[in-house]
């Protein structure tokens, strides 16, 4: 099991920029979303939200770097961030079975919340996927609500997050009015399919 969280909020302080050696994770088809590593799935976002693009970097966390597709999309004030990521060095570590577990359609998905507090502000300044998803046209604004939705592959050395954020106005109160809400959103705007062939 790996407790390092290659989290939105990680990812966020921790990108380390471009690789040099090219990878793409992602078939993006205006809002349908294809994995095209280990971890294999299809997402479809609601045709109301608009795509923001892609972006492939490497990050490290936890010692161990990753190579990380990662596109958005939002709506309003909220965002969905789509991360498909595998271990540079395939040790088959990544395991979630530690997290609560949800259901997005017919699929079981690990499941944890986090909050960016206005204080990462300046952490964020430099960070690729933050000035990225700025960058076209998304007000990202903090303290930021991130549920995350994380699958992995069998051999544990891929993995999928799909992220749920929205703005909030302090991390220290959150009420399950704000968490059901989010709830629901996701499930009218994500449809989730494993690809098994």
């Amino acid at each position: 099991m790996l407790p390092r969280g290659l989290t939105l909020l990680a990812a966020f302080l921790y990108s380390t920029g471009p690789s040099a050696a090219f990878h793409d994770y992602l078939d993006r088809n205006s809002n349908t979303v294809t994995t095209t590593h280990q971890a294999a799935y299809r997402i479809v976002i609601g045709e109301s939200v608009v795509p923001l693009g892609e972006l492939h970097h490497r990050q490290e966390s936890n010692g161990r770097m990753f190579k990380v597709s990662f596109t958005a999309f939002s709506k309003g004030s909220d965002i969905i961030l789509i991360h498909a990521e595998t271990l540079e060095e395939p040790t088959g570590i990544l395991d979630y079975g530690h997290l609560d577990q949800v259901m997005i359609d017919d699929v079981s998905v690990a499941f944890r919340e986090q909050c960016v507090p206005e204080e990462a502000e300046a952490a964020l300044a430099n960070n690729p996927e933050a000035n990225f998803v700025k960058d076209n046209g998304f007000e990202l604004r903090l303290p930021f609500l991130l549920t995350q939705h994380l699958l992995t592959s069998d051999d544990g050395n891929a993995e999928v997050v799909i992220t749920y954020g929205r703005r909030v106005a302090n991390c220290d109160e959150i009420s399950d009015v704000i968490r059901k809400d989010i709830r629901a959103r996701l499930e009218n705007t994500i449809t989730l399919e494993r690809i098994t062939n």
